[in-house]
């Protein structure tokens, strides 16, 4: 395949979502598939959350397109082919009928188990040139917990407008790039084909929204953001390849873990779903909508600059970085806790002061 290739596999991705999002919102309007309202909710209206299938669609034609021009790879397709379908299908069933919990975290298993099996899983990873750690058959169990975790972290991300599918759009571009700059070009064309879907999508998605991506959407993306950097463990085993995707949606993993660590220790089921989410929290201390993409989008840049970065330096090094980036973003997180607590005082010191005396 030839580099003009990349434009016209942007090009496919992007016009063939952008142009059924207006069927789909045709469609959902007709049928009654709006998203629902509650008291979660950041939005009001009825808003399409079939987004995902215009995600699926124009990834879809990408994907097609480079099979046709001789798309080498090393993993069985068709393999992969059936589980990216049952990704997305996992979520679009449930936004159109709504689907308990545990049976969608058993497919999404089950999405990790038919990636190992198509050639993509976690065997090894060499931590220090004299230090490999290998799974055995628990390689396995670590490529579907892998795979699982990215989609219920983009699922989860997934509160407000722009926010999940910009966040995933710059870590693709990242990626894009780093399997350019080392040579792993079906890295590069999947990211691409993956940054045009969302770009058809996000035209629609910016706010104020005009239509949601849904969990076929989240989980669709999730699934192909978590499966295409193991297409690198075919050159290398490095611990970079698996920090680099951490490192990237470093933000929303960290959301995840923080979220249902408070769920669980609150006696609650970690999969309710509340307004504990780093959105949620960033409009409660007075963040506009706009305003918190701002901030997110640039901590994705910024996060996507030090993945590049990772790639030049010793695995130690870049575990060391690793370290360093999750504690600065730990200490945002406690920042904004802070700041919560300060306002909740103030909030309930103006209702003792306005209060009537007894």
């Amino acid at each position: 395949m030839m580099p003009y290739d990349l434009l016209i596999i942007l090009l496919l991705s992007f016009v063939v979502s952008a142009v059924s999002m207006p069927l789909i919102i045709k469609f959902s309007d007709k049928n009654g598939f709006h998203d629902y309202i509650d008291d979660r909710k950041v939005h009001s209206g009825k808003i399409s959350r079939l987004g995902g299938l215009g995600i699926f669609l124009g990834f879809g034609s990408a994907f097609i397109y480079l099979l046709i021009f001789d798309f080498a790879v090393q993993f069985n397709v068709a393999l992969f082919i059936i589980a990216m379908v049952v990704a997305f299908l996992t979520g679009f069933l449930d936004d159109l009928f709504h689907i308990r919990a545990w049976h969608k975290l058993i497919l999404q298993l089950l999405c990790g188990l038919v990636v190992a099996y198509a050639g993509l899983r976690i065997q090894k990873i060499t931590i220090l040139e004299d230090v490999t750690i290998y799974f055995g058959i628990f390689s396995y169990v670590a490529t579907m917990l892998w795979v699982s975790g990215f989609m219920n972290a983009i699922n989860m991300l997934d509160g407000l407008d722009g926010l999940a599918s910009g966040i995933v759009m710059i870590a693709s571009i990242s990626l894009g790039i780093i399997g350019w700059l080392e040579g792993t070009l079906v890295v590069t064309y999947l990211a691409i084909a993956l940054i045009g879907a969302i770009g058809g999508f996000l035209i629609f998605n910016f706010p104020p929204a005009k239509i949601f991506m849904g969990d076929g959407g989240a989980y669709f993306l999730g699934f192909i953001y978590a499966v295409v950097p193991l297409i690198g463990i075919k050159k290398t085993a490095s611990i970079i390849i698996f920090l680099i995707p951490l490192v990237l949606l470093l933000v929303p993993l960290v959301d995840m873990v923080t979220v249902m660590k408070k769920r669980f220790s609150g006696g609650y089921h970690v999969f309710l779903a509340d307004r504990s989410h780093i959105h949620h929290r960033l409009l409660h201390i007075g963040f506009t909508n706009r305003g918190i993409l701002l901030v997110l989008y640039l901590y994705s840049i910024v996060l996507g600059a030090f993945a590049i970065l990772m790639m030049h330096l010793r695995p130690f090094h870049s575990f060391i970085l690793m370290v360093l980036l999750i504690c600065l973003t730990l200490l945002a997180f406690y920042t904004i806790s802070v700041a919560e607590q300060e306002i909740e005082r103030l909030e309930k010191n103006s209702e003792k002061n306005s209060s009537p005396e007894k």
